[in-house]
């Protein structure tokens, strides 16, 4: 083999490319083939021959007489790497083209046990999972009747694939593709895959949102034989990293994950009972959530996707106000809200028998009280893990008020501490704006003359009423056919919407947001909604089948299901390379067994590279 140097002029500029060729003798006397176009090396002249010998080395799993360089090295690697997958592609589209005939023969090769070894090992697990899921949901139809070039809609799954299996920036999801990934083997393809040509898909999947979520629904909805007698609704936010200045959706606000000192954007989700993805809208950070709601229901209302009047509609309290209410009633729903009232006054629950109810774990309890109105029913719930929760949360604030306040207090005895009376208050104002629980607790500061001379406190009645109400709420609702356990049941599963967004942050990667612009943060957002709509199929497979890890415990079981290029030489000294696949784990089985999938999507594909060639053979057959 050597390398050769071809020029090309365009527009009175010189490009050189440097080939990889090799001599081939024919009955017509000797001629070059073409092995691999190597773009244009930075490596001197002097050194192409070695180059060319190292690359021919390694398709061979020969040694060198003499060690290389490094640049050499890593350059013959990278190459002879490309020519083997090539020819594995190329053998494997010409298996699928004609009957599988492997295991009908038996095949034995005496092998040099010292020349074994594998190389071009990459997950395909979740990936073979996430893109089943992605065909029964027919996916690629969806995205071609919306415009999609064949190309986009490769890029499309990739986008989505890599966020349920590795989620990442584009950039990144480029180099888990080329490095980790059999992605691009189980999708049959060889495109060139890069981040710019991510971003603009992502893009497009974001102007067509309303139309691929619609379908998705559509698709599960028969999938699946989904009710969807309850609608679940609720909001979150997510933040930015930079500070998007001329953002007309990146707003100040304040933030679920804590992340007050960035830009956040809020993200509205539907979902039926049974946890599947309905519609979604990304909304400016700083968006009133009762305001939200209005425009979902009409969505809702004018749907010819399957959506009609007599759904149930299950909101939080942030979102049940008494307008937003009458808007559900008033459209044709019914609802289940958390009531926003704080009291009720005296006597409202006086006649209402208290019952229990085991929740799924069977040692939280719940306990309900009833008070059923013409219109509305009201449900009194107290909850054993709510109380202790926020109990927990009250005393780690009044712990660390109570401190503030003896630090100030321990320092009106101390040289060089403020004391004046002014001070004092506006340093107690800006703790109880802190830590929130100021309220419940009665505080005397004494001065003279301006200056502070004492302070005390202690908790007021207000403080133990708080610690009486903790774990309580009140739920309201116009299903007064319902029973209060299955109110408290439609209630709880609202839970879900709050697992739904749990799962995109922590294993969809919608946070953080590294974009700059609105239009690729709103598409990144939307890529994991969709990467959502496909976990939602999975998990629901696997529990129905009596499997409850999450995605991300699904993900590292999977992980270890590899593809790998196993290497050696034979008797004869030609070189045989076999791309092959893992063999499954036992709980790899259980979960494609469940899945109804093939435990192995991939065939055997095999090349051998001989020592010696033939009269007009190449050395790759």
């Amino acid at each position: 083999m050597f390398i050769r140097e071809t020029v090309k002029t365009a527009k009175g500029k010189k490009y050189f490319q440097h080939q990889l060729i090799e001599s081939v003798r024919t009955l017509a006397g000797p001629r070059h083939n073409l092995v691999l176009n190597l773009g244009c090396l930075s490596i001197e002249r002097d050194k192409w021959k070695t180059l060319a010998n190292c690359i021919e080395a390694e398709l061979h799993n020969q040694p060198l007489l003499f060690e290389p360089d490094r640049e050499i090295k890593v350059l013959s690697k990278h190459f002879a790497k490309i020519i083997i997958k090539n020819q594995l592609n190329k053998q494997a589209e010409e298996q699928a083209a004609q009957e599988d005939s492997e295991g009908s023969t038996t095949q034995y090769e005496k092998v040099d046990m010292q020349s074994v070894s594998t190389s071009d090992t990459r997950s395909m697990g979740a990936e073979h999972v996430v893109l089943s899921q992605m065909d029964e949901y027919k996916l690629d139809a969806i995205l071609k009747q919306l415009g999609f070039t064949p190309g986009q809609i490769i890029y499309a799954k990739i986008l989505i694939a890599a966020r349920l299996v590795h989620p990442c920036s584009e950039r990144e999801t480029v180099r888990w593709e080329y490095e980790d990934s059999a992605i691009r083997e189980l999708l049959g393809t060889n495109i060139f895959l890069y981040d710019n040509a991510l971003h603009r898909t992502a893009v497009l999947l974001w102007e067509q949102h309303a139309k691929i979520e619609k379908q998705l629904a559509q698709a599960a909805r028969t999938i699946f034989s989904l009710k969807e007698t309850v609608i679940l609704y609720d909001l979150t936010n997510t933040y930015f990293e930079g500070s998007r200045k001329n953002s007309q959706i990146a707003k100040p606000a304040k933030s679920k994950d804590r992340r007050n000192d960035r830009p956040l954007v809020t993200l509205a989700l539907t979902i039926d009972e049974q946890g599947f993805p309905k519609q979604s809208k990304v909304l400016e950070g700083n968006v009133s959530e009762p305001n939200t709601l209005k425009g979902m229901l009409e969505e809702l209302t004018g749907a010819s996707d399957g959506f009609i009047p007599q759904r149930t509609i299950v909101i939080d309290a942030g979102i049940a106000t008494e307008e937003n209410l009458k808007i559900i009633k008033g459209k044709g729903f019914k609802y289940v809200a958390v009531s926003r009232k704080r009291s009720y006054g005296e006597g409202f629950w006086e006649n209402s028998q208290a019952k229990q109810i085991k929740l799924n774990d069977d040692k939280t309890k719940l306990t309900i009280r009833a008070v059923r109105k013409q219109e509305e029913v009201y449900l009194l719930c107290c909850s054993e893990a709510k109380a202790a929760k926020e109990k927990s949360i009250l005393e780690g604030k009044e712990k660390k008020f109570e401190e503030a306040l003896t630090k100030i207090k321990e320092g009106l005895s101390q040289k060089g501490t403020r004391k004046g009376y002014d001070s004092i208050r506006e340093r107690i104002g800006r703790l109880k704006e802190r830590f929130g629980v100021g309220s419940l607790y009665d505080i005397e500061v004494k001065h003279s003359e301006g200056v502070v001379t004492k302070i005390s406190f202690r908790k007021n009645p207000k403080g133990k009423a708080k610690e009486m109400s903790l774990g309580d709420y009140v739920l309201r609702t116009n299903r007064l056919d319902l029973t209060d356990v299955e109110i408290s049941q439609m209630h709880r599963s609202l839970s879900m919407v709050e697992d739904s967004f749990r799962s995109m942050k922590s294993h969809l990667g919608l946070r953080p947001n590294y974009h700059k612009r609105d239009d690729t943060s709103t598409a990144h957002i939307f890529i994991t909604v969709i990467a959502y709509h496909i976990l939602a199929g999975i998990l629901t497979k696997l529990s129905t089948n009596g499997i409850n890890y999450n995605w991300d415990t699904i993900r590292n079981i999977l992980s270890s299901h590899e593809r790998v290029t196993t290497t050696f030489n034979t008797e004869n000294s030609d070189t045989i390379h076999i791309r092959t696949s893992t063999t499954p784990t036992i709980r790899q089985q259980n979960i494609y067994k469940n899945l109804q999938l093939k435990h192995n999507p991939l065939k055997r594909v095999k090349i051998r590279i001989p020592q010696k060639k033939k009269a007009g053979k190449s050395w790759i057959e």
